[in-house]
Order: structure tokens, then C-alpha cells, then sequence
């Protein structure tokens, strides 16, 4: 009811504005107001006149000035009354009656051509819409928590929907839930089957969960993408990834070495391949047991200077008694860190020395403790993230 009392308003406010002009009232009658200000300025003359005649009487002008006064007098008036004279003649009555005319058709116009617009462009049926509750649904809209929610509560009420399982699992991948991602990819996998985008989908959350180490489950898709397209690269970089992480070095060089000659020269994965076997390459001599005890040794001793013997003393011990030597120094170093974790060159060298000597749990194991403990420390955390990414170890 009140916005119909408002357009009511609005309608009567804008038929005023148009009609106003159109409803001026007529003209007085012909001359009327010219004859009015005739007469205004013939009283005007006469009073003038007098007071000449009452100064010439009482001798305040001459008669020459007297005359002279009176002459300006007449020709003032003379110029008055003929003005009156030449005036317009007043507009036809007809006129008056036609405006009249056009101003009652456009009042009652305007309104119901208004009326008929709304009628047929508008939603007069259309219900409120406070503008609270629209601020509500718009801040409700921005949420994607609360879309992700109602898809998890109908997965939960229709969990046969591979499609629902489909559509979530990269959502929950992008948000860091990698668990819940790999969960979403198995499921999708079982009720829609396999393609290469949901088994690399799955792989790839199952390593993101897994701190970079490759699984089992994760390989066995990452294989089964090689058989339904055995020209994706991808599964080759991390099956060559999963191979140094076992240990098989030499294997994971002549993979990474294939991937490089087969693929093009702008691929953006390249320089992390040469960066990977460069690595390889470089600790070639770590392959045999001599060779990584050598390495771990330097790598403890690095850590603690001045605490071991030197190069020529161990080279002289027998493989056991090496072994057994770069044992206890590296264990010395883990106990020395647990104590204070606050040295990053010393995490940094366990983990290296882990790696050389093939205890993988173990250097993953130090990588999460060196994370713990230099928390503080963000130059030295880098250091350690950049290690863990040569070795392989997970970002």
C-alpha cells in the first residue's frame, strides 16, 4: 500500500512540473496593466508640476527655469502615455482555452500510460526483498566453505555419486586437504573409472600427503596412466623420483637422462631435471659402500669438527669398523641435535648423511624434526627445504 501512495505522489509531482506552464492564469484585460501604470506616472507629473508652480510662486525659480522644468515635464509624460500606446495587444481567449485543454488530457495521460508501462515491463506480483537479507545471501554466496559443505552433505547422503566425488576431489586439493583429495579421486576412480587426470589426481595428492615420498598406491596409478597413455611425461618424472628414492640411482639417471632427450626445449620442467641428475651426477662415487661412507663422514665431520679422525685414518679401518665409525658419528650427531635443535648446518648435514648411507626413514625423519625445531629460523628452514628438494625428500 505505501508504494502505491508513493507512485501516486511521484505521478502527481511530475504531472505538475509538465502542466504548470499550461496553467498560468490568462492575462488581465487589454491595457489593464499599461493603463494602470499610465495613470501611475500622469499622477507622478502632476504633483511635479505643482511643486514648479509652488517654487516659481514663492520665488525659488525664475520664470525662464520654470518654464524650462515644466517643457521636460510634458515631455515625459509625452513619451509615457505614447508607450501605453504601443502596446501588444493581449493573446486570443482560444488560446487560454486550448492550454486549458491540453493540461487536463495530460493529467489524466500521464498517469495511465505510467500504469500501463509498468504493467506490461514490470513485476507488480513480485514479493519484497529487504536489502538485509539480500547483503545476507550475497555474504552467504562468497563462501565457498559453506559450498563445500552442502557437496560433502550430499556425498554423504548419496555416496554413489561419482560425479559429486569427481568435482570435489580438486577442490579439496587446492585448499591443502590432501588426504580428503586422494579419498575423493579413489572414489571417483571406482564408480567412473580410470582416466589418466583422476589416477595423476590421485597420485599426486597421496605424495602432497606423504611430505614428497612416493608411495605404493601412488606408483601403481602412476603406472597404470603410462598403460592408458604411454606418451604422458609426468608419471615418468615422479616413477624417476620414486627410483632415487629407493636408492637405484644409476636407473633414476637413465630415466631422467630419457626424459631430457625426448622432450622439447621450452618444457618448464627441464631445469629441475638437469638440476636432479646433475645431482646424480655428482655424487656418483656415492654408489658404493666405500664411497658413502666417505661422504657420510665428511658429512658428520663437517658437523663437528675436530672430533673425528682424518680421511687417511678411516681409509685404513676395514669396512666394518667403517661402517660401524660412521655409525656412531652420525648417531652422535642426531643426539647432539636432539639436545639443540637450533643448528641448521648440523640438520643439514644428518639429513645429507642419512641419504648418502640409504636410511631414508631415518632422513625423513630428521627433515621433520629439523622443520620442528627451526621454526624460528627461516634462513636456516629454507636451507633445509632446498635440501630436502635436491635429495628428493618432499617440499
Amino acid at each position: 500500500m505505501v508504494f502505491w501512495i508513493l507512485v501516486a505522489g511521484l505521478v502527481a509531482t511530475v504531472t505538475l512540473v509538465v502542466t504548470r506552464p499550461l496553467l498560468c492564469p490568462a492575462p488581465r484585460a487589454a491595457g489593464s496593466e499599461e493603463a494602470s501604470a499610465a495613470a501611475a506616472d500622469v499622477a507622478v507629473y502632476k504633483d511635479q508640476l505643482k511643486e514648479v508652480a509652488v517654487d516659481e510662486a514663492s520665488g525659488t525659480l525664475g520664470a525662464v527655469e520654470a518654464e524650462s522644468a515644466r517643457s521636460e515635464i510634458a515631455r515625459r509624460l509625452l513619451r509615457s502615455t505614447a508607450a501605453t500606446e504601443k502596446g501588444e495587444a493581449p493573446p486570443p481567449v482560444s488560446r487560454y482555452r486550448f492550454a486549458m485543454y491540453a493540461s487536463m488530457l495530460t493529467s489524466v495521460t500521464l498517469p495511465l500510460a505510467s500504469l500501463a508501462l509498468y504493467l506490461h515491463y514490470g513485476t507488480p506480483n513480485l514479493p519484497g526483498d529487504p536489502f538485509s537479507a539480500r547483503i545476507a545471501d550475497k555474504s552467504g554466496a562468497a563462501k565457498p566453505n559453506d559450498l563445500i559443505a552442502k557437496v560433502e552433505e550430499r556425498l554423504r547422503q548419496h555416496p554413489e555419486d561419482g560425479k559429486g566425488w569427481s568435482v570435489i576431489a580438486p577442490v579439496y586439493y587446492a585448499m591443502g586437504r590432501y588426504d580428503d583429495a586422494a579419498t575423493a579421486y579413489s572414489h571417483a576412480i571406482r564408480l567412473l573409472g580410470e582416466t589418466p587426470e583422476r589416477l595423476q589426481g590421485f597420485a599426486n595428492a597421496r605424495i602432497r600427503d606423504n611430505n614428497g615420498i612416493i608411495p605404493d598406491d601412488a606408483r601403481k596409478a602412476l603406472h597404470r596412466i603410462l598403460v592408458l597413455e604411454p606418451n604422458r611425461e609426468e608419471p615418468r618424472i615422479w616413477l624417476a623420483l620414486a627410483k632415487e628414492q629407493d636408492g637405484k640411482l644409476t636407473e633414476a639417471a637413465a630415466d631422467y637422462r630419457n626424459l631430457l632427450d625426448k622432450a622439447p626445449k621450452n618444457v618448464p620442467w627441464r631445469k629441475v631435471i638437469e638440476a636432479r641428475l646433475a645431482a646424480l651426477t655428482a655424487g656418483g662415487d656415492q654408489k658404493t659402500p666405500a664411497g658413502a661412507a666417505k661422504t657420510a663422514n665428511a658429512e658428520a665431520s663437517a658437523a663437528a669438527p675436530g672430533s673425528t679422525p682424518d680421511a687417511a685414518a678411516v681409509s685404513a679401518m676395514t669396512p666394518e669398523q667403517q661402517q660401524a665409525f660412521i655409525t656412531r658419528m652420525v648417531d652422535g650427531l642426531a643426539t647432539r641435535l636432539k639436545a639443540d635443535g637450533s643448528d641448521a648446518a648440523g640438520w643439514l648435514k644428518l639429513i645429507r648423511a642419512y641419504k648418502v648411507l640409504g636410511r631414508h626413514d631415518d632422513a625423513v625423519k630428521a627433515l621433520s624434526d629439523a622443520r620442528t625445531n627451526l621454526k624460528g629460523d627461516q634462513v636456516g628452514l629454507a636451507r633445509v627445504e632446498d635440501l630436502a628438494r635436491e635429495l628428493g625428500l618432499g617440499s
